[in-house]
């Protein structure tokens, strides 16, 4: 069986009917087989096999499923061919089905042997794609390679093996036919090859944009070109699967696993130039002896060293992004049964496996899998250990990986697995590039959209609830996330408090106008209030997930529409029946305006935009059922002529022009859809004599599948949450308050894991009550209700609180639990017009303190019900059902609303644990049980303090950097991947993913901010000094062979016996451009020294060399340089290390190291300013703080002649 957790299923009455009085028996039976279906789908595990799988996605640096949980998958590889099939004895000669009947056979063996996998690693071996009878030269010989055979058998055999794996429970990941040559190069026949193979795999119908399949993009890699025929490094890596990404995201959205340099162990430099894209992991191999580990031979080298080895190389990776290793495993060399010859010895201590398990279960985001044999795997039987020297074996010796690594896959089976997804989503996406209107069925009225970069983001009403103005963001224009809720607050007046029976419902923002101008991103509106509140509001933000700022305007602007014209300009299109056209100056007042007459009333829901000769107003005619129109002119003010762009008789209007990056043109318009609300529609968009046309004018165009918007590249389906299990530090971007919320009357933090709601004064309904909880109704289109199900803790309830669950619009309607005394009730009511109100009320008796109360809105019928349940099982109807309507006198669609107000006095609360749009629903189900729960002083940051006040880096190379929270608890955290930088001179530095990056030489300020997850921020200030031979304690490496030291605070380089220390360039550097490299000496040395530049990465290579002893100034002509004993010149233009050799023992004072044009000084070119009263700051080259805030000038004069950098430039002192 697969390591899938059985669920833990409610034992449901399945038939149990809902308000049977109301619903005919043919919508009885849909329910039925609905809620049977729910039942199956959450049935133990042991029915998972030929059920879907959950889908992942990489989060940061975890996979995680759609739930958010962290996964790890452990598992086993294949290969598909008959040598690696017991070595040819099982099945040959292309025999498909053989080869099929093995393989699945093997996998079901290992299944039934109780080992709890979750993936497989298939190879699709160059068996199967090489032509017949050509000789090759190993695995990485290409010349065989036949495409016609590689797509014949991906559809025969690999896909076949990939699908069936997924059917009995288990992830793949597929890697490209073969190995990679020793060399590898951008361009060259290999990297035309990959190209070639995964264009096919990412466009199989089968294969793309599967939610299980992973690609993993090479095997073993083990060294890259330069362009110029040199060794390359990480940003020829890069670019190499850069373009293979780029190309398949066309196409697929799967995974995508990225291998390093080195047979797959080297994977420092991707922290530099890390792969970009969404869902990137790296795939890694390890065997006994790399990273430091031991091995069978050498069992005396211990944890440390190995986690040292791992964190050089890995870790700066798996600090960014999941890891997967793809190849491991190990035992005694004596069963020859393993590719690697180690012992699994013991965690913390001496031996290979047992470390390596400890190194990747503190990662926290490394999968694996046993590189062993599926023949052996499945003979594996976990009831026969080694109890004797006779009767011990590779597969039960607990020194060799199976028996242990069974036991530890038994262990991860039972956390950080994939729960089950949520069954009650909504998508308009199809899966196979088309997708079906609309987008979002829920209410998202007034939609405006923008692009900036590849994301769009669009923008909604949200009247009375806050926080408001959702913006939503895409990547395809189909799949939506959430992005922010950007206005706070608007007024603190009663109404906005729902105080002294005031309210403004229909109130608050309307129409929202979405405009990016210089950096930053606005939104514009126009709010209806009921007293000082109305008028015109900007919201800005630089980074549209962050902090937004609210300005008043000098005037408000009834549905606007705002342009950036081409010069920067800013103009609004707006008003009611008659429009006009507002120029506004930077600050966004008034400069002057024109009028533009529609001709007719209800003129509304401006949009304007520049688009080729002609300035655009795309308006609505409001008038039911609702038609767009568009006015045009060449110029801004007028005359505009107006046409009639689309009626489809569907009330399908008022919304947004949006061209991709393909330049396709697209419209999404609402479309009024009854007690929903609002809804948003794609449609796409032609242009005919310079007027956009939309879908064709076909009036049906809301009810057809539409290819998807071509943005460039494919991406995943996604879903806009609704279920809560209150587990997070912040109220979940589906949510709003129904008006201001009483910040002081609710908190995730008094208990942890449940939303505590208490009591914020009295009221005498749920329509009036503070502090109430909202999200919008999905329409899911499939034939059955939307529900909404709250699980309430009453412990902390007093006499005469009322808590539940309401339909809200109006009318509205609910039920809820009132204490009474000893007696608790449950009540249903309709709240509306006098023919509409109703109450019942009924005797319950909650157990542990909990109930249960569920609200279902049927769109078919639009009729609203109510049940409730003491055991979250058996849940019964209660009361009348609700015609559902959309009024006016609220204006936002149907909502369900969680509420708890008083009626006699404040102080009491209730405890929501969960909130689900499930029909079932367990929390254990689909989230960890085991989580820790967020607590205040776990979140707030007292300080933030950075390691260093001055980074030294070499050019190329790239270096992680520490900046740490404190907190109130006292816990500390790394958060410089996090933080916010502002870099004074981006030129010679840019800041990755916690690493400072160098993009030149010179020097720069850097402030770092970082917000903690409750909004407090704090600043740190550092200096970054990029040069080719720093002399801090960082700086130089003593070690590049033999164990040497280095003293920064005199300079002082001791190397080991023959040993030689310096500096080691990840990248190489180009030193083309410099004469001579000059260095000056405290003492002469009396060593042997001598200066060595290698050309290439390796020390073992011919160096050329420049001798030292005795000598306290070296002047080397760089034009002169041989390699070794040779007449080799040496390539300047590839210099990978520079330092020193010598005998070792003995000091090497090292007073100055520099390059330079004339053999004296640097060859940086004098720097002229004309403001010599500038403050700066002064610092050597070594990064060594001289003077601090002092004039231009006065350095100069205070200077002794060198090179030194002064502000954020380096400057030569004569």
């Amino acid at each position: 069986m697969s390591l899938i957790k059985p669920f833990v299923a409610s034992s449901v009455l399945l038939m149990q009917l809902y308000q049977p009085n109301l619903i005919n028996m043919k919508k009885n039976l849909r329910y039925l087989l609905l809620l049977l279906l729910c039942f199956l789908t959450q049935a133990p595990a042991l029915a998972w096999p030929g059920m879907p799988l959950p889908r992942l996605h990489v989060d940061g640096r975890y996979f995680k499923d759609n739930n958010g949980n962290i996964v790890n998958l452990h598992g086993f590889a294949q290969t598909y061919s008959p040598w690696f099939n017991e070595e040819g004895s099982k099945w040959n000669n292309y025999d498909v089905e053989a080869c099929l009947a093995y393989n699945q056979e093997k996998i079901d063996q290992i299944l039934a042997a109780g080992w709890k996998m979750s993936f497989v690693r298939q190879h699709m071996d160059p068996y199967w794609s090489n032509e017949p009878g050509v000789h090759t030269e190993g695995e990485s010989d290409i010349s065989a390679f036949r495409m016609e055979r590689f797509k014949k058998y991906l559809d025969e055999v690999f896909v076949p093996m990939a699908l069936y794996a997924v059917d009995k429970g288990l992830y793949v990941v597929m890697r490209p036919p073969g190995v990679c040559p020793e060399y590898i190069s951008v361009g060259g026949e290999y990297h035309k090859y990959l190209l070639s193979v995964w264009e096919v795999v990412a466009k199989h119908p089968k294969l793309r944009n599967h939610p299980n399949i992973m690609f993993e993009l090479a095997n073993e890699p083990v060294k890259i070109k330069a362009a110029d025929g040199t060794d390359g490094g990480f940003k020829e890596m890069h670019d190499f699967f850069q373009e293979i990404v780029d190309m398949m995201r066309q196409y697929c959205d799967n995974i995508i696993l990225i291998p390093g340099l080195g047979w797959q162990a080297n994977y420092k430099g991707y922290a530099d130039y890390p792969i970009t894209g969404q869902d990137i992991g790296y795939a890694v191999h390890c065997y006994p002896g790399w990273f430091n580990s031991g091995t069978e031979e050498q069992q005396d080298v211990n944890y440390e060293d190995f986690q040292r080895g791992w964190d050089e190389q890995i870790g700066p990776v798996s600090d960014f992004a999941p890891i997967v290793v793809t190849e491991m495993d190990w035992a005694p060399a004596k069963y020859d049964s393993s590719w690697g010859k180690a012992l699994t010895g013991e965690a913390g201590k001496k031996g290979f496996g047992a470390n390596f398990k400890l190194i990747a279960d503190k990662s926290g985001n490394v999968s694996y899998l046993i590189f062993t044999g599926c023949e052996l795997l499945a003979q594996f039987n976990p009831n026969n250990p080694a109890t004797s020297e006779a009767n011990t074996t590779f597969l039960n010796d607990p020194e060799a990986c199976p028996w242990p690594v069974y036991h530890w896959y038994l262990d991860y089976a039972n956390k950080e697995y994939p729960r089950q997804d949520f069954s009650r989503l909504y998508t308009a996406d199809n899966g196979d590039g088309t997708f079906h209107n609309p987008i979002l069925n829920a209410d998202f009225p007034d939609p405006d959209v923008i692009k900036v970069g590849d994301t769009y983001y669009m923008v909604t009403t949200t009247f009375h609830n806050f926080p408001g103005c959702t913006l939503l963001k895409s990547k395809d224009l189909v799949n939506w996330q959430y992005c922010a809720n950007p206005l706070e607050k608007m007024s603190s007046n009663p109404e906005y408090n729902l105080e002294n029976d005031q309210n403004i419902y229909a109130k608050g923002d309307w129409a929202n106008s979405l405009f990016y101008k210089d950096g930053k991103f606005y939104i514009m509106f126009n709010a209806f209030g009921n007293g000082d509140d109305g008028g015109g509001y900007l919201l800005s933000a630089s980074d549209p997930e962050g902090q937004w700022e609210m300005t008043r305007l000098s005037e408000g602007y009834y549905d606007p529409g705002v342009l950036v014209d081409e010069d920067g300009t800013v103009y609004v299109a707006c008003g009611n029946g008659t429009l006009s056209v507002v120029q506004l100056d930077e600050n966004f007042n008034k400069v002057k305006s024109a009028t533009v007459d529609g001709g007719f009333e209800g003129l509304e829901g401006s949009h304007f935009y520049k688009i080729g000769d002609y300035y655009y107003i795309y308006a609505v005619s409001c008038a039911w059922p609702g038609t767009q129109w568009c006015f045009r002119s060449k110029n801004v003010f007028g005359p505009y002529e107006k046409k009639e762009v689309f009626n489809d008789g569907k009330a399908t209007h008022q919304g947004a022009l949006i061209q991709t990056q393909s330049g396709e043109w697209w419209t999404i318009l609402m479309r009024d859809a009854g007690s929903v609300g609002r809804v948003p529609n794609l449609l796409p968009v032609s242009w005919v004599e310079d007027w956009p046309v939309i879908a064709e004018n076909n009036t049906n165009a809301v009810n057809l599948t539409l290819n998807k918007p071509n943005v460039g590249g494919a991406y995943p389906v996604s879903y806009l949450p609704t279920n809560d299990n209150f587990r997070d530090y912040k109220i979940g971007m589906q949510w709003a308050w129904n008006h201001n919320p009483d910040n002081g009357s609710w908190s995730l933090f008094d208990n942890p894991g449940y939303l505590r709601l208490y009591t914020s004064g009295t009221a005498s309904s749920p329509k009036q009550a503070r502090n109430s909880l909202s999200q919008r109704i999905f329409d899911y289109k499939d034939g059955a209700p939307s529900m909404g199900t709250v699980c309430l803790d009453i412990s902390g309830m007093k006499d005469g609180d009322v808590a539940g669950i309401s339909v809200f619009q109006d009318p509205y309607s609910y039920v809820a639990i009132t204490k009474q005394g000893e007696v608790w009730k449950l009540t249903q009511s309709i709240v509306g017009d006098e023919n509409e109100n109703y109450t019942t009320s009924i005797d319950v008796t909650p157990v542990d303190d909990k109930i249960y109360l569920r609200a279902i809105a049927d769109f078919e019928t639009n009729k609203a019900t109510f049940n409730y349940s003491v055991d979250n099982s058996s849940f019964l109807p209660i009361g009348e059902a609700m015609t559902m309507a959309f009024d006016l006198s609220v204006f936002a669609g149907n909502r369900f609303m969680i509420f708890n107000y008083a009626t006699q006095q404040e102080g009491g609360y209730v405890d929501v644990d969960w909130f689900s749009t499930e029909q079932i629903f367990n929390e254990d189900t689909y989230y960890d049980p085991d989580f820790t729960a967020y607590d205040e002083d776990y979140l707030t940051m007292t300080n933030l303090e950075i390691s260093q006040d001055t980074y030294s880096l070499l050019p190329g190379t790239g270096k992680s950097f520490t900046l740490t929270a404190t907190y109130e608890d006292g816990h500390q955290q790394d958060v410089a991947a996090e933080a916010k930088y502002e870099i004074a001179n981006p030129a010679v530095l840019s800041i990755s993913n916690g690493r400072l990056v160098p993009q030149g030489l010179g020097s720069s300020d850097v402030t770092a901010t970082y917000t903690d997850n409750v909004g407090n921020s704090l600043v740190q200030t550092f200096k970054v000094v990029i040069d080719h031979f720093p002399l801090t304690q960082d700086g130089v490496n003593p070690n590049i062979y033999g164990s040497g030291s280095w003293d920064a605070s005199t300079h002082t380089l001791i190397t080991g016996q023959y040993g030689f220390g310096g500096w080691q360039y990840s990248s190489a550097v180009d030193f083309s451009g410099y004469k001579y490299i000059v260095i000056e000496f405290a003492t002469p040395p009396t060593c042997g020294a001598s200066f060595r530049l290698f050309d290439e990465n390796n020390y073992w290579t011919d160096p050329a060399m420049y001798e030292c002893d005795n000598k306290s100034k070296v002047v080397i002509d760089l034009s002169t340089l041989k390699k070794g004993n040779t007449s080799t010149p040496l390539d300047l233009s590839h210099i990978y290390i520079a330092g020193f050799w010598s005998y070792g023992g003995q000091p090497i004072k090292i007073k100055n190291i520099f390059v330079s044009q004339d053999g004296n000084t640097s060859g940086i070119d004098e720097v002229e300013t004309d403001n010599g009263n500038e403050l700066v700051d002064v610092y050597s080259l070594q990064g060594v703080l001289l003077y601090q805030g002092v004039t231009r000038a006065e350095a100069e004069s205070l200077l002794k002649p060198g090179i030194y950098i002064i502000g954020d430039q380096k400057v030569a002192i004569k």
